[in-house]
């Protein structure tokens, strides 16, 4: 079977800047895949242009996602295909409360009870969200409105969710709660690809990774494999 997602030969230039150079990566069904690397290294450019939120111009090669070609389509095309992007700095919609920005994330459902048992689901997952449904998002905590991100994700029922930088600008000991919890929503069969500058807990969450170095993919492998790699763990692992 083809993987759910597949990217071939891709490509992206900012005007004469060459920010992508040829990378080939694939994410399978129920897979959760990981790209880590420094700052500038084009991981956000390659998940922003998987979700069509890139100047299509500016692409070469091509995009599977669900055996179809997907890239230059704008991102609303792509969302209603079932992939839904968690962007960094969580972008949640700060005058609506946490119940309103999750019944955002359900605008192109119709099906109620649906609606009605994915909203258990995510205050199940984050208990915090329920203690705070009529809170003004804009008043959460960086790690609150991140949980809030992500289930506002969940509530458009996507076959594939992709998250920039989870992690970024949220105390320690929430990461760890964040992490846990994309694990249990991948157990729950939605495939995940993250990109991630703490490759150490990328790496302990995630089943495979790709390590990205300007522009292009430098290793791959399983989790256990780029983790036991001595370059990896040397310029990513503190090791």
């Amino acid at each position: 079977m083809a993987p759910l997602l597949e990217v071939r030969d891709f490509h992206y230039y900012y005007g004469h800047i060459h920010s992508v150079k040829g990378i080939n990566l694939r994410v399978e069904e129920g897979e959760m895949v990981t790209i880590i690397g420094a700052n500038g290294a084009g991981k956000t450019t390659t998940l922003q242009t998987i979700s069509g939120l890139t100047e299509a111009r500016g692409i070469r090669g091509k995009i599977l996602f669900d055996g179809k070609e997907i890239q230059g389509l704008k991102g609303h095309v792509i969302t209603s295909r079932g992939m839904v992007q968690c962007l960094e700095g969580r972008h949640v919609f700060s005058k609506l409360t946490v119940a309103e920005n999750l019944r955002a994330g359900a605008y192109r459902r119709k099906d109620a009870k649906g609606i009605k048992d994915d909203l258990d689901y995510v205050y199940a997952l984050f208990p915090r969200l329920l203690e705070r449904e009529t809170q003004l998002a804009g008043t959460l905590s960086g790690g609150e409105q991140q949980m809030l991100a992500m289930g506002r994700a969940l509530m458009g029922k996507p076959k594939l969710m992709l998250l920039d930088e989870p992690s970024l600008g949220i105390a320690p000991i929430v990461v760890r709660d964040i992490f846990r919890s994309l694990k249990e929503i991948n157990q729950k069969g939605i495939t995940i690809l993250f990109v991630e500058q703490n490759s150490k807990i990328a790496l302990e969450t995630a089943n495979r990774g790709y390590v990205m170095q300007v522009g292009e993919i430098v290793a791959e492998g399983t989790s256990k494999e780029l983790m036991s790699d001595e370059t990896v763990k040397k310029a990513y692992l503190g090791g």
